[in-house]
């Protein structure tokens, strides 16, 4: 059956008229007229006056155009399975049905270009045409339907449903009006034409009319019609779908439609480690850089301002941020926005109008607005906790919070502009090793009577346990630290402490914005790891355990670095340590997922494992957790910093173990356990709840005493 001929026949001669072939050629010259709209656009909208603010960029950053190939095939899947988009089912699945009913249009216009403009006139082959032109026609009819499906979900959530941390600009409105006016007035196209040829009786095409169902019900609108004014109104509907069709194209220049273009490059250039960078200043540089961090935006690396490009707006960053949760002046997309709208108000001085070159002016040259307290607020710098949740939610894999840290480091290393507990933190650091300014010659004064084997006597083991300033000097979390090597004893582990040689890893530093004390600390620790010749490392702390493993490679410590629940777990699955009897008075158990251990390092089922072999009450989930677990409010330094704004970040996430029904809290982070068990007092629910380390249930568990 050759029912193609019939179809285009019958669509484009008796409807659209004899002169159809004069429209044709108008429509192509319309096709290359919009072309070049959209790149006039792109220039009138901004895009290549940041592109040349881009080029100045100075910054240093990791490789992105490594293993293209690899790169290639993962934005690939990840743009056409919405991987990352999914993780939120409702938001998800309307993109998913917006994006792959455009593709199939996409491809079915192609298929239809094709046919009648390059293999029929060439190779006069006619391929549209029996089963493949009604398995095409099926296609494409429920491509158009899942699209608009996709785009009033959309609009009920912006009109009917819409969440505190989704912004509403007109933009927003606009496109997915347009997007449902381009698809309604195709179908009604598609009905017109239906109606006037497939519909009547004797038709070719009548017994497969079903085979485009949306344009089958729409043409039911037009059954009174007859046939002449079906033609006109046909005639009239195709040529305005052709338009919204074309202006919608040239619409893309102007709005954040943009983003199918770039967030695909962006996700090719994403971070192959899955590791937010935070930059490292060569050491060399101490000496002989005249400023650190970045004041000024081209001091940023070039993706740095490239992800400000990518960024649509969706929020997603937003809806998972600590900060901006407790109502603090911290939303992870508007500093993202904010970077991308400073690069257009620096332009007007950075580039010459007359030869539209860009240059970096310096700072007493320039007089416009500034990037630090004009453009992004420090309150805003100082509110964040790195927990990655902003990073780990984003599906256009921008890296938001460590452009946050750049800014610290300015404020730090050369405005000393920080909070002012802060320096108590770092005088205590540089002085002892320790945020707490206890003496350093102490640091090993917990281990006393606790037959615990230190480096300098055993000479060599496979294990360094790297206690950490809390284990250490916390008196809470000492206890952990003596659960922790009373374990290793019982299982027979071979491990050391570093004992008063051991110094403070210095994420608290790093993350603060002081990167030279940072490097100070861990070149410290690393020349003391070589002397012992330390392969293998167990961390209480998961920040240190972060930190040792991915960080410290920059400056030359490569180690096999073990948090200790990887341990603990492997212990008692392999029967080194036998759980002999169940912890009383435990209640429900929720566990809180710390963000270094989790969301940067996907260590998610160990501690499970752990507290369901304790058999000791039964374990739940809290609303926010793995991936998408709430911070404590410690991290990034914050752990240090008084909480001045908002609601506490503590008392919100303890709040969610309550709701979860929760008698027991289980953690297996220092910060964790203190700010979790300060959330409980706070509200007043000590006589109730409890916190512990998971550690120190499996001593109970174990009967170690």
């Amino acid at each position: 059956m050759d029912v193609s001929k019939l179809i285009t026949r019958q669509v484009f001669w008796n409807l659209v008229g004899k002169g159809f072939p004069v429209a044709q050629v108008v429509v192509y010259i319309i096709a290359l007229v919009v072309i070049g709209l959209f790149f006039w656009s792109l220039s009138r909208s901004g895009f290549f006056t940041r592109f040349k603010m881009w080029r100045l960029a100075t910054g240093t950053d990791v490789a992105r155009l490594d293993k293209p190939w690899s790169r290639f095939w993962y934005a690939v899947a990840d743009v056409f399975a919405h991987r990352k988009i999914l993780r939120e089912p409702y938001q998800g699945i309307f993109h998913f049905f917006i994006f792959w009913g455009f593709f199939i249009l996409l491809i079915g216009t192609a298929i239809v270009a094709l046919q009648s403009d390059i293999v029929e006139p060439i190779w006069h082959v006619w391929f549209w045409q029996g089963d493949f032109y009604l398995w095409y026609s099926v296609v494409t009819d429920i491509g158009g339907a899942i699209a608009i499906i996709g785009a009033l979900m959309a609009l009920a959530r912006r009109y009917f449903f819409r969440p505190k941390w989704l912004d509403n600009r007109p933009e927003d409105i606009y496109i997915l009006w347009f997007i449902v006016a381009v698809l309604v007035t195709g179908f009604l196209v598609e009905g017109l034409r239906m109606q006037a040829t497939e519909v009547q009786p004797g038709n070719l095409m009548h017994p497969y009319v079903w085979y485009s169902p949306v344009g089958r019900l729409f043409a039911y609108m037009f059954a009174g019609m007859g046939i002449p004014a079906i033609k006109v109104t046909h005639k009239a509907l195709w040529w305005t779908h052709m338009a919204l069709a074309m202006l919608f194209i040239v619409y893309i220049a102007w709005s954040k439609l943009l983003h199918m273009f770039v967030t695909p490059v962006n996700i090719f250039l994403r971070n192959r480690t899955g590791q937010p960078h935070l930059k490292l200043i060569p050491p060399e540089a101490f000496e002989t850089a005249e400023t650190f961090g970045v004041h000024n935006v081209e001091e940023y690396s070039w993706k740095d301002l490239f992800d400000s490009e990518a960024c649509m707006r969706c929020g997603r960053c937003v809806e998972v941020c600590p900060a901006f949760n407790t109502d603090k002046p911290l939303a992870p997309r508007d500093v993202i926005q904010d970077i991308r709208e400073y690069l257009e108000k620096k332009a007007k001085f950075a580039i010459d109008p007359t030869s539209g070159q860009a240059r970096i002016i310096p700072d007493e040259e320039y007089e416009g607005p500034a990037l630090i307290g004009d453009t992004i607020e420090k309150d805003t710098i100082w509110a964040c906790t790195t927990c990655m949740a902003c990073v780990e939610a984003c599906p256009a894999y921008i890296e938001q919070f460590p452009k946050l840290i750049d800014l610290r480091r300015y404020l730090v290393m050369m405005e000393a502009d920080f909070p002012s507990e802060v320096q108590e933190v770092f005088k205590g650091m540089e002085n002892n090793s320790n945020p707490w300014s206890i003496g350093a010659h102490t640091r090993a004064d917990w281990a006393k009577g606790l037959d615990v084997p230190l480096m300098s006597e055993k000479g060599q083991a496979e294990y360094l346990f790297f206690v950490g300033c809390a284990g250490a000097f916390d008196d809470r979390n000492k206890k952990v630290a003596t659960a922790l090597v009373k374990l290793f004893n019982a299982a027979g582990l071979d491990y050391a402490i570093l004992g008063t040689e051991e110094g403070c890893c210095g994420d608290s530093a790093k993350r603060i914005g002081n990167e030279y004390l940072y490097q100070a600390l861990a070149q410290a620790n690393i020349e003391t790891f070589k002397a012992y010749n330390v392969k293998k490392i167990i961390t209480m702390c998961p920040h240190g355990y972060n930190i040792l493993k991915n960080e410290y490679s920059e400056l030359g410590g490569d180690y096999e670095v073990y948090h200790y629940i990887q341990i603990l777990n492997d212990l008692i699955k392999s029967g080194k340590i036998e759980l002999k009897k169940p912890v009383e008075g435990l209640g429900t158990i929720t566990y809180h997922d710390s963000c270094y251990i989790g969301r940067y390092n996907k260590v998610y089922d160990e501690p499970r494992d752990v507290i369901r072999s304790l058999n000791s009450g039964s374990l739940v989930e809290m609303k926010s957790n793995r991936e998408k677990s709430l911070c404590c409010g410690a991290g990034g330094g914050r752990m240090w910093m008084e909480e001045t704004l908002g609601t506490r970040i503590n008392q919100k996430r303890t709040q969610e173990a309550i709701d979860a029904g929760a008698k027991t809290i289980c953690t297996l982070c220092p910060f964790c356990l203190t700010m979790l068990s300060d959330g409980i007092k706070e509200l007043e629910k000590d006589e109730e709840m409890q916190a512990f380390d998971i550690s120190e249930l499996v001593l109970k568990a174990a009967g170690i005493e």
